[in-house]
C-alpha cells in the first residue's frame, strides 16, 4: 500500500469509526469519549460565564450523560450559547493539532489542565469528578507513552466525534425533547425566536464547520 492510499485508509477509517460511535453511543466502549464530550460542552458554558463576569456554582453530570452548568451573573445569552459552539471547537482543536506536534502538545495541555481545575473545583458528583481527573491525565499518558501515529489516530476521532455530537445533541434537544430545558431553549426565553430556528442556525454552522474540517485533512493527506 502506498503512503497515499495508507493516509486515505485511514481517513474512511476515522469517519467510519464516528458514525459507528453514534450507532454504539450507549455502549460502555464510548463512554469515556461521551463523558470527555459532555465535559467539554459544560466547560464551555463555564468559561463563558467566567469571562463575561460571572461565576460558577456548580458543574453537575449524572451517568446518564446528562450536563449542567449552573452559573450566577454573566452575560446569559453568551454562556446559554457558548454549549454547542464549545463543543464544536474543542473538537476542531483536537483534530487540528494532530497535524502540528508543538501544537498538539499545547493543545492537549489547556484542555487537560481545564478538565482538571473544573473537576476539582465545581464538580459536585465525587466519583464523576474523580473520572474527569482521570481523563485529564489520560489525555498526557496517551501522549506521551503510545506511539505518535496511533495518538493522532485516537485524537483525530474523537476531535471529529466532539465536532459531529453537536449535531446529534442539537436534535435531542431540539427535536426530541422538546420538554426538555436546554440550550436552545434558554436562548429562546432569551432571545423570542424559537428554538427549533437556534437548532437549526447550529446544525448549519456545524455541517459547514464538519466540511471544512474534513476538505483540510484530505488536503493534509495529499501532501504526504
Amino acid at each position: 500500500m502506498t503512503p497515499y492510499n495508507k493516509n486515505i485508509f485511514e481517513l474512511i477509517l476515522l469517519f467510519l469509526l464516528t458514525a459507528l460511535s453514534f450507532f454504539m453511543w450507549d455502549s460502555i466502549l464510548f463512554f469515556p469519549i461521551k463523558l470527555l464530550v459532555v465535559i467539554l460542552h459544560e466547560i464551555s458554558h463555564g468559561i463563558i460565564a467566567i469571562i463575561t463576569g460571572g461565576k460558577i456554582l456548580a458543574l453537575e453530570i449524572n451517568f446518564n450523560l446528562g450536563g449542567k452548568c449552573i452559573t450566577e451573573d454573566g452575560n446569559q445569552f453568551l454562556i446559554a450559547f457558548a454549549g454547542y459552539p464549545g463543543s464544536f471547537l474543542f473538537g476542531a482543536a483536537l483534530f487540528f493539532s494532530t497535524y502540528k506536534p508543538k501544537l498538539k502538545i499545547f493543545i492537549l495541555s489547556i484542555i487537560a489542565v481545564i478538565i482538571f481545575l473544573f473537576a476539582v473545583n465545581t464538580m459536585n458528583n465525587t466519583l464523576l469528578s474523580f473520572l474527569s481527573i482521570l481523563i485529564a491525565f489520560s489525555i498526557f499518558a496517551i501522549n506521551k507513552f503510545i506511539p505518535e501515529p496511533i495518538v493522532n489516530f485516537i485524537f483525530r476521532v474523537i476531535g471529529l466525534i466532539s465536532c459531529v455530537y453537536v449535531i446529534y445533541d442539537i436534535k435531542e434537544d431540539v427535536f426530541n425533547n422538546k420538554n426538555y430545558l436546554s440550550d436552545a431553549s434558554l436562548i429562546s426565553e432569551i432571545t423570542g425566536l424559537s428554538s427549533t430556528f437556534w437548532g437549526l442556525l447550529w446544525i448549519f454552522i456545524s455541517l459547514i464547520g464538519i466540511i471544512l474540517l474534513v476538505t483540510f485533512s484530505f488536503r493534509k493527506h495529499k501532501l504526504y
